[in-house]
């Protein structure tokens, strides 16, 4: 499997973060801060995974997000006419990899970021530490990387168990595991062989799950691993491997998931299972619910991020979307999420998804843009985004990612403010201030923070050259004006 299969995930992230939030510490920045107030909006744009909390004093009007640059605390859920009340805190350095809470209501993070080998002339990631929070993210301990090395031992995903347990699927680390919340950390395989994830796929781990039943599931580059007794000593711990020569779809193990159908009486797993080597794989779902005695096979060509549940209803967060099924993963629909942005007055397309949660009616789902959030259903959904108020950038607008590649980002952003409603016009220049495109002209705005967005295309459709490109934002009463630079 080639490593830039492994660090997929985690580059997308940045390359949302870099749309998200600019004026964000982001991947390369040390150990920063920033205050736990009450807002209006996440801290960050890229939404990885959303959670309820098990025993806290919020559990049942709160969700909580690992965001790009950290954590989110969403409260409010019961009374969401109110209007949805944020609180964000950045436990650590770079964006959050993964979020679990525990039984005594605690919440546990991992972050992680980029570092640059100078030797290697390479960017890796590296997973910069384990942060718990047991007061909904006002407060964070520290605990460091667990294993050898934290660069490409980040962790990909974490799990609390009932006895006390907390598991976590690191790439580079294998299986991290601490009876003794966080302080000690042991180095756990799943096949009996001396620990080399450089040699063996099967050590190489990127999700854990346990399930309602109090069975541990692990996700590796070589299929999936279960121990239906994991509470026992070390040593005598047994597993049983599963791969797509057993019946799953692909050996890449991205995302585990479990609820108990009370119409079938049975606790089906689920898998997210991506091609890892072989060219006899598929790009898939697999679940079972026998404990791994037979495997079927959903969603042929979709890659799963995530899994949600909601009584006996399955949803698969995806490349290409949010997908439901109410009848065990034999038949699937897929949501048409077109979400209103309050901020840019329009609707937003979202299609990559990346993560699920249900609360008093309420459907949150994570994507790059945002947070998605329906009130009835699915049937209709608008996105709550994170942003810089004008007035604490430069100017009294920014562009956003900026630099900006129309390849890699699609689209920038250019945020203004308006103190009263208007009619908005935006033109971009090239360096010689020649007009290169019309990006609006005359469309009404209401007064507050908003933005326009651009694909980095000219008149004709033409993807402009890399150079120093300028937008005018002209409104009711007055301009605004700033530069964007386009690189491949």
């Amino acid at each position: 499997m080639k490593i830039y299969i492994f660090i997929l995930i985690l580059s997308w992230a940045a390359a949302d973060l870099l749309q998200a939030f600019p004026s964000s510490p982001l991947f390369f920045s040390e150990h920063s801060e920033k205050e736990y107030v009450e807002t209006d909006r996440p801290g960050a744009n890229f939404i990885l995974d959303i959670i309820q909390s098990k025993n806290g004093s919020e559990p049942d009007t709160a969700v909580f997000a690992a965001t790009g640059t950290g954590f989110s605390l969403i409260y409010n859920t019961e009374r969401y006419e109110e209007g949805l009340k944020w609180r964000n805190s950045v436990p650590g350095r770079g964006g959050s990899s993964a979020i679990a809470a525990d039984p005594n209501g605690n919440i546990w993070m991992t972050t992680a970021a980029d570092t640059f080998l100078v030797n290697d002339n390479v960017f890796l990631p590296v997973g910069t530490g384990v942060h718990m929070t047991p007061d909904s993210g006002r407060t964070w301990q520290y605990f460091p990387q667990p294993g050898i090395t934290a660069v490409q031992g980040l962790t990909y995903d974490i799990e609390c168990d009932p006895h006390g347990g907390i598991w976590m699927a690191c790439f580079g680390q294998s299986l991290q595991y601490s009876g003794d919340q966080g302080q000690n950390w042991i180095t756990l395989t799943c096949d009996g062989r001396e620990w080399d994830p450089l040699r063996y796929m099967n050590q190489r781990m990127f999700s854990v799950h346990i399930t309602d039943s109090d069975k541990l599931w692990v996700g590796t580059a070589e299929g999936i691993n279960l121990s239906v007794n994991y509470n026992v000593v070390h040593d005598s711990r047994e597993w049983v491997q599963f791969t797509y020569s057993d019946g799953l779809t692909g050996n890449f193990v991205t995302a585990i998931g479990s609820h108990y159908n009370t119409d079938a009486e049975k606790e089906y797993v689920f898998a997210a299972t991506w091609v890892a080597e072989s060219f006899a794989e598929s790009t898939g779902v697999s679940y079972t619910y026998d404990d791994g005695e037979t495997w079927y096979n959903c969603l042929p060509g979709e890659k799963v991020y995530n899994f949600g549940f909601r009584g006996n209803e399955v949803y698969a967060c995806s490349d290409s979307g949010l997908w439901k099924s109410n009848d065990g993963g034999k038949y699937w629909e897929k949501y048409i999420i077109n979400a209103w942005s309050e901020r840019k007055r329009d609707y937003v397309r979202v299609d990559r998804v990346f993560s699920f949660e249900y609360q008093n009616s309420v459907m949150f789902v994570g994507t790059g843009s945002g947070m998605a959030v329906s009130y009835n259903d699915g049937n209709d959904w608008e996105i709550i985004e994170a942003y810089m108020p004008s007035k604490d950038s430069s100017g009294r607008t920014y562009a956003y990612p900026n630099p900006f590649s129309p390849v890699k980002f699609g689209e920038v952003k250019l945020q203004f403010e308006l103190k009263r409603s208007s009619n908005v016009s935006c033109t971009v220049y090239n360096f010689a201030m020649e007009k290169v495109k019309s990006v609006t002209e005359s469309s009404p705005f209401g007064p507050g923070e908003r933005y326009l967005v651009w694909d980095g295309r000219d008149e004709f459709g033409r993807t402009v050259s890399n150079g120093v490109y300028f937008y005018v934002i002209k409104y009711d009463g007055g301009e605004a004006w700033n530069k964007i630079l386009i690189f491949e």
